[in-house]
């Protein structure tokens, strides 16, 4: 029990030795302890939001449509890097929303996933994947970007956009934007393959 009385302006250092952070200041610690809380909590939502999705996908056996987008600038492309996977870097992209023109979604999913404009130049192919309970067949598009990226703070799939070199994908690229961005250096293009 302490019985010496407590200078106020002494209890944010004692709590902060107590909790193995000392000699950072307190607002410093405070921000960055924040950050991690909300990446944590982020972090779990999401892991339990793809897991819902698993058995929702098993039950409904649902048809999807979704498009990727290979924002070429250069030499590079975007590639965004999801929350979780062993394999979190790819192409930006996602689920096309009802009465939602394909080229819009693509537009639409390059904006939230890395905060840039982008113009569509053409469709580079269609792709399928067959499995797990569903269907899913996702139109690739190459665009060029109108605007630097800004990509998003706190958001809960996406951590990080950035362009990369074409011929040096960053560890961790999965293995279909490995597959697009291969396609666009040998020219190919009005493709239907498997994802």
């Amino acid at each position: 029990m302490l019985t010496e009385k407590l200078d106020p302006s002494e209890l944010g250092v004692i709590i902060y030795r107590h909790l193995g952070i000392d000699g950072m200041q307190p607002q410093t610690q405070s921000s960055e302890r924040m950050t991690r809380a909300r990446d944590g909590a982020l972090d779990i939502t999401y892991g339990a939001a793809l897991w819902v999705r698993s058995i929702l996908r098993f039950i409904t056996r649902p048809i999807e449509i979704g498009v990727r987008v290979l924002v070429v600038d250069g030499d590079e492309v975007l590639l965004v890097r999801h929350r979780r996977g062993k394999l979190p870097w790819s192409l930006p992209g996602g689920g096309v929303k009802a009465q939602e023109t394909l080229e819009a979604a693509a537009c639409r999913e390059v904006w939230e996933e890395a905060g840039c404009t982008v113009r569509i130049e053409r469709l580079h192919g269609i792709f399928y994947t067959f499995g797990a309970g569903f269907s899913n067949y996702t139109a690739v598009f190459i665009a060029t970007p109108l605007a630097a990226l800004q990509p998003p703070v706190g958001d809960l799939e996406i951590v990080d956009a950035r362009f990369v070199p074409l011929h040096a994908l960053l560890d961790g690229t999965d293995p279909g934007t490995r597959d697009r961005v291969a396609e666009y250096l040998r020219g190919e293009t009005g493709l239907s393959r498997e994802w």
